[in-house]
């Protein structure tokens, strides 16, 4: 290697220890404060979660100045700085571009922005895995959370239901579903089990039979599932920010605060949510491998406001909407439309988080990233947190 390689590969290096360096300092700075993070969300249907118009259900949450915020908003050209929002500027190819500036510019950093991405098709598949079949497993003494094993189910039925028993008996089947969980009537319930039992009929391959007929056999145990579940248990946006508690709470262990645009879901489960916050309980770890989380969530506050009343709710919403059309492009396998394109080149999945509900080819435990390292199932264990949250609040 010659002299002037030697230099360069050291000077590689040094850059390369430098940027690590000033990253560990921002973030040694960033944990000393109390933040104040704005979440918007694009594609929330509620709990009528399969809808064709709306397939991706995303929440964004960012922390900017208002000084910052504004600046942003300038750089998409609209004429109503007070009130910028996705919809009038997708309209028009100049506002399309005026957003790509925004989602370009050096602000838009995962130190700044975190989004959750849901698929809501693929989140109802895991919803009848962790509902159904995990309540099932856990009265027969099995832990379906080891080793990722209702991410790997959920994964390969998303898969295989439509190719093998098709897309419309599967796609009836999963609205029966949303229905059941809405409304916990009989009716329902008798509907639901009726449209799993007709993916028989129409199933290709004889062994995944048995996979229908473990959904089948839930039957049994159905009462008792419904019994612990809320009628918003399909509701998106309940997680969605659960989660992004979680990973602001990692960038700000001493708490931050929450302005969240307004959301009569969200405001209903207000109570909930400052359960979790409850800083007077213990400090404990639930889960498992990379899926470990901490209670109580690190949020001080939750507020709810007008996108009117804050620039950096606005600037949410773009980034929550733009992060919405770029995925549902992804997901459809989009080639032609202008506006996903320009999205596509700014590398967007960087600013999702490990959360997000998408699906993929993974089904061992090794490329889940979910191998067994210890921990406590969450489930139990969060329901024992709220109860005692609920008792030290009374």
């Amino acid at each position: 290697m010659s002299r002037n390689s030697q230099a360069k590969r050291k000077k590689k290096i040094a850059d390369k220890k430098k940027k690590r360096s000033a990253e560990l300092a921002i973030k040694a700075s960033e944990s000393l404060k109390i933040a104040t993070i704005f979440l918007d969300e694009s594609g929330n249907t509620g709990s009528n979660i399969i809808d064709e118009n709306q397939p991706i259900f995303t929440l964004s949450g960012c922390k900017f100045t208002e000084q910052e915020a504004l600046r942003l908003i300038e750089l998409t050209g609209s004429r109503s700085p007070k009130e910028a929002h996705f919809k009038q500027l997708k309209r028009k190819k100049s506002g399309q571009d005026g957003m790509v500036r925004l989602m370009k510019h050096s602000l838009i950093n995962k130190n700044r922005v975190r989004v959750e991405l849901f698929h809501k098709k693929f989140m109802v598949t895991t919803k009848i895995v962790d509902l159904l079949i995990e309540h099932m497993m856990h009265l027969k003494g099995k832990d379906l959370y080891l080793n990722g094993a209702n991410i790997a189910l959920s994964n390969m039925w998303f898969y295989c239901l439509p190719t093998f028993c098709g897309e419309e008996p599967v796609l009836k089947m999963y609205k029966s579903f949303v229905k059941m969980i809405k409304f916990q009537t009989d009716e329902f319930i008798e509907q639901f089990y009726f449209d799993v039992e007709a993916l028989n009929d129409t199933c290709s391959n004889d062994s995944f039979k048995s996979d229908i007929d473990m959904i089948l056999s839930t039957r049994s145990i159905i009462q008792g599932a419904l019994g612990g579940i809320e009628k918003e248990a399909l509701d998106p946006s309940i997680p969605a920010l659960f989660s992004q508690c979680l990973n602001w709470g990692d960038v700000h262990p001493k708490g931050f605060h929450i302005i969240h645009d307004d959301s009569q879901t969200l405001e209903k489960q207000k109570a909930l949510f400052a359960q979790f916050m409850d800083w007077t309980q213990d400090t404990i770890e639930l889960g498992y491998d990379r899926r470990k989380f901490n209670l109580p969530l690190k949020g001080k506050s939750l507020k709810f406001s007008s996108s009117e009343e804050y620039a950096q709710l606005q600037v949410a919403d773009i980034i929550a909407s733009s992060l919405a059309y770029w995925a549902n492009g992804v997901s459809k396998g989009e080639e032609d439309d202008y506006f996903f394109l320009e999205l596509n080149k700014l590398g967007l999945d960087k600013l999702t988080t490990r959360n997000k509900i998408w699906p993929t080819l993974d089904v061992t435990p090794k490329s889940l990233g979910a191998e067994y390292d210890g921990g406590i199932n969450p489930a139990d264990s969060m329901a024992h947190y709220l109860m005692k949250a609920r008792e030290s609040g009374e």
